[in-house]
């Protein structure tokens, strides 16, 4: 009995612990979380205080919620900070109410001195924007978080993407449309700018705009892109009069491990077009409505066997000589000396013995053991080497 109760003690004490245990992670857990929201918080705030260039008072429209700083110069001084009503309106002291909304910032200020002039004779007035308006546009269509944000005049419509969590895979962004609260609509090629830096395809959001990103339409011009790629194959819209260089860089289809030289366009019961990306033609090819564009694998391995601790294929290096590739198998201590070592070249049909042996793409490394070893592991390897140089040729083949 006694021995019962100092076990359920002891699973008493073990269940206290994981309990506790379980309080400190939730602790951990939720200041983690707090971190992470504060670190949001500032990054929105650096954001919002980034300013592209200085703020043009031509182009400036004067909104609900900017805040000026307004100063009459004169034998007395006034000085007001003053904010722009939700009505659109600047009510300064002793001078009256103005009607600023959807003005420029340059007609607001030549409108607040004016009405100034009327009342204070032989005075300077100076009217500067202080702190500007903060304005609510909403995200809708294929981005990751759709919704409501808070932006401020200056806010391009990239920065709205941003905050709502960047395009989805098929966004279609040959189209993209802002909805303003006057009706209106302005399409946005958003490529032209992701490309070229053309900012008029990256233009300032208003209050209350919609900025609307429609998926990919398939009915439109596209071209099917398979093989080798980082991004999912499929279908990617096609711009008239493209070049193949130019379909590849606007949808980031372009990867180091392909085969530039050999890549192929399918086009319906034509002969195939092979196409080297390195030369003229990736400029001057154009890119036709229901192509198939196959992008292969450029296969760059090197294999080494013998008395190495990792036998097998490894990555191809232009600047690795062979002691360099068996460097990094790690040669073990039966291997021969380095002078021994024999490079294979298999799509030239020549051996090359020494360590500074230059290698290529396709190659066959061999370390030989010391002459002291056994006659069955030179056998061994021989036959190793026999096996892929014959699945070498039958490949070619």
């Amino acid at each position: 009995m006694i021995i019962f109760c100092g076990l359920s003690l002891s699973f008493l004490n073990l269940f206290a612990q994981e309990e506790e245990l379980s309080e400190a992670e939730k602790a951990s857990q939720l200041k983690l979380q707090q971190d992470v929201l504060k670190y949001k918080e500032l990054e929105t705030k650096l954001l919002e205080e980034a300013y592209e260039k200085a703020i043009d008072p031509e182009t400036y429209l004067v909104g609900p919620g900017d805040y000026f700083s307004i100063v009459i110069w004169g034998d007395i001084q006034k000085g007001f900070q003053l904010p722009v009503t939700p009505e659109g309106m600047l009510i300064i002291p002793t001078v009256g109410i103005l009607k600023v909304d959807g003005l420029t910032l340059k007609a607001t200020q030549e409108m607040v001195e004016k009405a100034a002039m009327a009342k204070y004779k032989q005075t300077r007035i100076s009217t500067n924007l202080m702190a500007m308006r903060k304005l609510r546009v909403h995200v809708t269509g294929e981005v990751i978080n759709p919704g409501t944000y808070i932006a401020t005049p200056i806010d391009r419509m990239s920065d709205l993407i941003y905050r709502a969590g960047g395009l989805k895979t098929y966004a279609y962004l040959q189209e993209i449309y802002i909805k303003h609260l006057s009706g209106e609509e302005t399409r946005i090629d958003f490529s032209g700018f992701q490309e070229q830096g053309d900012l008029s395809q990256n233009p300032f959001v208003c209050g209350g705009d919609i900025i609307l990103i429609n998926p990919i339409d398939y009915s439109r011009p596209m071209v099917k892109v398979e093989g080798y790629l980082r991004q999912p194959q499929g279908f990617y819209p096609l711009k008239a009069g493209e070049s193949i260089f130019e379909f590849l860089s606007r949808h980031n289809l372009l990867d180091r491990n392909q085969k530039f030289s050999q890549v192929v366009i399918q086009r319906g019961k034509m002969p195939l077009i092979q196409v080297d990306l390195t030369s003229d033609a990736a400029h001057k090819t154009k890119l036709e409505n229901g192509d198939l564009l196959i992008l292969p694998l450029d296969i760059r391995m090197v294999y080494i066997a013998g008395a190495v601790q990792t036998p097998g294929l490894i990555s191809y290096l232009n600047t690795f000589r062979a002691k360099d590739y068996v460097g990094r198998s790690g040669i073990t201590a039966d291997a021969a000396g380095l002078n021994s070592i024999l490079v294979r070249h298999l799509s030239l049909g020549k051996i090359e013995k020494g360590g500074d042996a230059q290698v290529y793409p396709g190659d066959v490394i061999e370390v030989p053991v010391r002459r002291s070893k056994r006659i069955s592991e030179y056998l061994q390897i021989t036959g190793q080497l026999a096996t892929i140089i014959i699945a070498y040729f039958a490949i070619k083949k």
